[in-house]
């Protein structure tokens, strides 16, 4: 959900970003949560990217920002990518009103728990959005 908020947000906006996501474990070419897709769906909100890619297939040397949804995955990114600590962060730490706390995944926790993410998730993107200088 959140590689689709962003994709669609960075396009609405004409933001030159490349959008890219990946797991952190090895879910190589499973399709998105159903209930994701949903959520997206009942949000006009395109999904892109359907299957997942393993962290260790993409080539993230070029990245300005990479965000993750929780802690473990902050070290995960470092190790499998040499990116410096101040490239990664916490999407979390982006809510403007819960602040640095980690955005949970909703799997097996049905539609309401997928509404709750998305609409975190959302927040805490536009927040970026607007507050990241380099991407006005």
């Amino acid at each position: 959900m959140a590689h689709a908020i962003l994709a669609a947000e960075v396009q609405r906006r004409g933001l030159l970003v490349d959008v890219c996501s990946a797991s952190t474990w090895n879910f190589e070419g499973d399709m998105a949560a159903m209930e994701a897709r949903l959520t997206c769906e009942r949000h006009e909100t395109p999904m892109p990217k359907l299957l997942s890619t393993p962290l260790r297939k993409l080539d993230l040397s070029n990245a300005t920002r990479v965000l993750v949804m929780e802690r473990a995955h902050i070290s995960e990114v470092l190790a499998a990518t040499g990116l410096p600590p101040e490239r990664v962060t916490l999407l979390g730490a982006f809510d403007p009103e819960q602040g640095d706390e980690e955005i949970a995944d909703p799997i097996a926790m049905g539609p309401a728990a997928f509404e709750a993410c998305y609409t975190r998730i959302r927040k805490c993107i536009l927040h970026y959005l607007e507050i990241t200088p380099d991407l006005k």
